[in-house]
């Protein structure tokens, strides 16, 4: 049950190829100032190649480099079951990228002074285990040391056998420390699901509002993401593309559109579209809401082993040859939108299917063979 797991991770008949021979595949317009004709017939031979390995129902994608062209397409299908086309405005549950909304919470609170990034976790919830030791930005930035409940096997296990359940955050939080930490506080760096759903707790107490109450007041509003939404059960806003997934008990294809996505919490439970992605993934990775001070730390990226040079982790934020941004995952969906300071360029990629290839999972690999053809001095690992 590989990235179950690593899902809220930092990455069949029905999921027949879609090609561009059929209505229900064809792309979408592109939007004006599009790229040169020779580099539109790049990028659509890139995602035909995509879609032939990855075989995932549908994608979108939108491509923007000012100065250079716009390339923004739907191709696919939004529900295999009744070849309903995908659609650019199509809602999609974006999984970890809605880390990036939680610790801009957390940074916007630190810039009011209400917190402190060097808090220990102590001093808000008393009941983790070694707490004092575990700042408010070793949560943010994963070198906590905390287990992630979502490699707990019990859990797995539960979660597939009924995904309908609604978690309660506490609930994953002590799924998790009722296991050993893999290192120190400070000491290691591991992607962990549990420092986020504890950061949505911290920040519930601090503000005294629900955390739902928390994203519409201090970031959709201020940016006008009128698409983007924190569900209060499994439904998701119309229109919206059906996810599949084989991430189930016996790993059979199934469609996972509306499983509960409470046990993600604020570690992966949002939801949004290609127009508000484009939107906050600029927003965020230059700062848009925070003080120039707070976003600084913000992009203070880790060191420590696996992090490198051209492919690190700050707080909340992911680093990769140039391009800032965080992959996102949940069953049945996989998104990735980064932004590329340099060249004020942003790619967005939404698909309808976690079902990874060649160890790989599908919006990355994506993500990967669009920046070869348009920043290839940027290509991300």
């Amino acid at each position: 049950m590989r990235r179950f797991i690593g899902a809220a991770a930092l990455s069949a008949a029905l999921l027949a190829p879609a090609g561009r021979a059929s209505s229900s595949t064809a792309a979408q317009p592109a939007a004006t100032g599009a790229f040169p004709a020779a580099t539109v017939s790049k990028l659509d031979s890139a995602i035909t190649q995509w879609f032939a390995t990855w075989k995932a129902p549908g994608v979108v994608v939108a491509v923007t480099i000012p100065g250079k062209g716009s390339y923004i397409v739907a191709r696919g299908k939004a529900n295999p079951a009744t070849g309903e086309p995908m659609r650019l405005d199509d809602h999609v549950r974006i999984g970890s990228v809605t880390k990036t909304f939680t610790v801009t919470l957390l940074l916007q609170l630190a810039d009011k002074k209400l917190l402190s990034l060097d808090d220990p976790v102590s001093k808000y919830e008393p009941f983790v285990p070694n707490g004092k030791n575990i700042t408010l930005r070793m949560l943010a930035n994963m070198t906590s040391g905390l287990f992630s409940y979502t490699f707990d096997k019990q859990f797995v296990h539960g979660l597939l056998s009924n995904p309908h359940r609604m978690w309660k955050p506490r609930e994953l939080v002590d799924i998790a420390i009722k296991h050993e930490p893999p290192f120190a506080p400070g000491k290691g760096f591991q992607y962990c699901n549990t420092n986020t759903v504890l950061l949505g707790m911290i920040i519930e107490k601090v503000t005294k509002r629900d955390i739902a109450d928390d994203f519409k007041r201090m970031v959709f509003q201020p940016l006008g993401l009128t698409n983007t939404i924190w569900p209060a059960g499994e439904s998701l806003p119309s229109p919206y593309a059906h996810g599949m997934t084989n991430q189930t008990l016996d790993d059979s294809v199934k469609d996972a559109t509306h499983w509960n996505p409470s046990w993600g919490f604020t570690a992966g439970q949002l939801v949004s579209n290609l127009q508000d992605l484009r939107t906050w993934v600029k927003a965020y990775t230059t700062g848009a809401l925070l003080s120039p001070a707070m976003q600084k730390e913000r992009l203070t990226w880790v060191t420590l082993p696996p992090n490198q040079p051209q492919h690190k982790y700050g707080l909340g934020i992911g680093y990769d040859h140039g391009w800032l941004g965080h992959t996102g995952e949940l069953p049945g969906y996989n998104t990735a939108p980064f932004y590329l300071p340099q060249q004020d360029a942003t790619i967005v990629i939404e698909v309808n299917s976690d079902i990874g290839a060649n160890k790989k999972d599908p919006a990355p690999a994506l993500f990967k063979a669009l920046a070869k053809i348009v920043t290839p001095n940027n290509v991300p690992d």
